[in-house]
């Protein structure tokens, strides 16, 4: 009995036929795919331990900054905020004029020189109190490490999300378990500023080890994959203005968010740092949230959302104690600014993860913008925390006038973030940001959508769940889908399932790769089918094939 033909991947009736390039391509599953061994084996733990080093290398920068006497955030504080800022700008300006620049072998070599340059005129304004030689010290450490996070952001999103997505937080939960113990002995060192900054450098080193060469890899499979327009957001995206041609709030909402994480996690970095009865955060607790984290989203098909609203909750937390500390006893109050510290980190650490997995999802569906996306959204987040530091300040500088100043901007920011929340992003959900956001289009196509079943056991499910085509046909079907998607008005996500569909995924598999629900990718793919007037999977092959055939 014939298989049903509107079903990718559900049945393996006669007219389900294999395409030139798919033919000669699963012909070859034995040979393996040439273009995926350079980013397999190793390359995974490699991004793992490059983003654990990362965030301790963050943590590190924080501990560092703190002046031992004085106000926070010196001096240093605002001159690594800023050159953040700067050095992400840089790196956009150049992904959007000359990416293939960053291609060069010589690139990571002069990030490395960068980098110790940078830490070399930090340590001397430290020990000479000149501010010249540490902002010039933090522009060029800054320009080094916001060189590395992009790569690895880039590595991070060449990998199946549902890998990425365990990656993330599993790493951040190490750093904290690891901190809990190497913090504490750092800061009894006698030279421990000292300490710190050359643990700060020893991260970087060992994040620069394990990154570049994944990075690399994954950066020259973007930039020759990459589907030119096709590739680009689109305005039901909610990206960036920059990115997309269309109109409408949508396009900026994400760009927005990410602007607002970056706010709250600078000010979360003020409150925490700036007070110095606290006895810290307790890293075990904090390890134990990105471990709950990771619990939490094995739950929920919303798996972004999920780590947005644990984040939300545990920021609100925190400033909601703030108030109470001034009303307490000499030890009630070291308790209470611990409990804070420790909530605040904690939510400021996930959307820190956050961040990690929206960028990678985005730069995956979109790879010819993938590294304008990683530096673009990267400055978003920088530009954020300066601006949360600024707040901060301003708020405390006004506690001369009245004490309670600094309460009371803790609960107006803790109104603000659950107003932004329950309005601002009433609309919006990372899930579906990342998916291509249908659910919230205005103009999206009612009707049933097409029957999703389980893989078939034809010829063409068993051949495309065998191998992914070589280096030339998977490069030749992405441009395919890339023209197809152009005449067609697809979306980034929808491109994406497209090129999935033409290479013979099914639907299961589609949504697993994804993360995704079986409910969305129908949706993807009820919408791919009215745009290029395709009734089946088959059909989708057929016209990559004839667009194969006219290139």
């Amino acid at each position: 009995m014939r298989g049903r033909p509107d079903v990718p991947g559900g049945g393996a009736g006669r007219g389900r036929r294999l395409g030139g390039p798919r033919r000669r391509a699963m012909s070859r599953a034995g040979e393996g795919n040439t273009g995926m061994k350079g980013l397999t084996g190793g390359f995974p733990l490699r991004c793992c331990i490059a983003l654990a080093a990362l965030a301790t290398n963050a943590l590190v920068l924080n501990l560092f900054v703190v002046p031992s006497t004085g106000s926070y955030p010196s001096y240093g504080g605002f001159a690594a905020a800023l050159a953040a800022v700067l050095a992400y700008a840089a790196l956009l300006a150049v992904a959007a004029r000359r990416p293939n620049a960053l291609r060069h072998p010589s690139v990571p070599w002069a990030a490395l020189a960068l980098f110790c340059a940078g830490s070399a005129l930090v340590a001397a304004g430290y020990r000479g109190e000149s501010t010249t030689a540490s902002l010039a010290g933090w522009l060029l450490a800054s320009l080094a490490t916001a060189w590395l996070v992009v790569l690895t952001g880039l590595a991070l999103a060449h990998f199946s999300p549902r890998t990425a997505f365990a990656a993330i937080p599993a790493a951040y939960a190490a750093v904290y378990v690891a901190a809990s113990a190497l913090v504490p002995f750092v800061e009894s060192l006698r030279a421990a500023r000292l300490a710190l900054l050359a643990l700060y450098v020893l991260t970087f080193l060992a994040a620069f080890a394990c990154a570049v060469r994944p990075g690399r890899a994954a950066l020259a499979v973007f930039a020759d994959g990459g589907g030119g327009a096709a590739a680009r957001p689109a305005a039901s995206d909610g990206y960036p203005p920059a990115c997309s041609k269309a109109g409408g709030p949508p396009k900026a909402v994400l760009f927005a968010v990410l602007i607002a994480l970056g706010l709250v996690s600078g000010y979360t970095a003020f409150v925490v740092f700036g007070s110095r009865e606290s006895a810290g955060v307790s890293f075990v607790a904090m390890a134990a949230a990105m471990l709950a984290v990771i619990v939490a989203s094995r739950f929920s098909k919303s798996r972004t959302d999920v780590v947005f609203h644990f984040g939300l909750l545990l920021v609100l937390a925190g400033l909601l104690v703030v108030p109470f500390v001034a009303q307490a006893s000499s030890g009630e109050r070291v308790a209470l600014i611990h409990v804070s510290n420790t909530l605040l980190a904690a939510g400021s650490e996930c959307f820190a993860m956050l961040v990690w997995i929206v960028l990678a999802a985005r730069a995956a569906s979109r790879p010819a913008e993938a590294l304008a996306l990683q530096a673009g959204g990267r400055m978003a987040v920088a530009l954020g925390m300066l601006g949360g530091l600024v707040l901060g300040t301003v708020a405390s500088s006004f506690s001369a006038v009245s004490p309670l100043v600094p309460d009371v901007v803790a609960v107006g920011f803790a109104f603000a973030l659950v107003a932004y929340a329950l309005v601002g992003l009433r609309r919006f959900s990372f899930e579906d940001a990342l998916s291509g956001g249908e659910g919230a289009l205005p103009g999206s196509v009612p009707g049933p959508a097409p029957a999703v079943g389980a893989p078939g056991t034809g010829s063409l499910a068993a051949a495309s769940e065998a191998a992914l085509p070589g280096d030339g046909t998977r490069a030749a079907i992405e441009r395919s889908c890339g023209a197809l998607a152009r005449k067609g008005g697809l979306t980034g996500r929808e491109t994406e399932i497209l090129a999935m569909l033409a290479r013979g995924r099914s639907a299961p598999f589609i949504a697993q790769e994804l993360v995704i629900s079986p409910n969305t990718v129908k949706t993807h793919v009820k919408h791919i089918y009215a745009k290029l007037g395709a009734h089946s999977q088959q059909e989708i092959i057929d016209l990559v094939d004839g667009q194969c055939a006219a290139e």
